[in-house]
């Protein structure tokens, strides 16, 4: 300080002794007051803190419960999917069994009718068969019976009344062996 102008530290003193005296004067004017809104200051701070923190620990605990619930909603909706897709497989299971089952016996049932219409084929070709024999021979018979009137009637002469009769006689054979 001995460096210093002493017109210097006058000037500063002066300036240093009236910043503290002003502060001291504020402090005995203001002090109290000032003490009270510092008080009020941090208790209200402490009440905010406090309030800060209720506020942060209710939206935690609703953030929980929202979680949980939604957690649990997710879950629930898992199992009825589960449950959805066992049903339908179990669906697709039983109606795949029974297509099977329809298609097996459709096969069935097909083999089984080309059998019975094999048979009945086979059945009314053999009555067929029989009829046109037992008809070629009754048509072999009739033509021999003609052939035999017909020489008859070439080898005598016979008259009309003979003639007719014969052809009624054979007339009623043939009806006779339709029937």
């Amino acid at each position: 300080m001995s460096d210093k102008n002493p017109k210097q530290s006058a000037s500063t003193q002066p300036h240093v002794d009236e910043q503290t005296e002003l502060a001291t004067l504020r402090q005995i004017v203001f002090g109290a007051a000032q003490h009270d809104i510092e008080v009020k200051i941090a208790a209200l701070e402490k009440t905010m803190m406090e309030r800060f923190a209720q506020t942060n620990e209710l939206i935690a605990s609703e953030l929980q419960k929202l979680s949980t619930t939604l957690q649990k909603g997710l879950d629930e909706a898992h199992e009825q999917t589960l449950a959805v897709d066992k049903c339908y497989d179990e669906k697709t299971a039983e109606l795949n069994g029974v297509t099977d089952k329809l298609y097996s016996e459709l096969e069935m049932s097909d083999a089984s009718h080309k059998q019975e219409n094999d048979e009945l084929h086979k059945v009314l070709d053999q009555a067929v068969a029989d009829l046109t024999k037992k008809y070629d021979a009754k048509f072999s018979e009739a033509l021999t019976k003609i052939e035999q009137v017909t020489a008859e009637l070439s080898s005598t002469k016979t008259d009309r009344k003979t003639l007719a009769k014969l052809l009624a006689a054979m007339a009623v054979n043939l009806e006779t062996d339709q029937q």
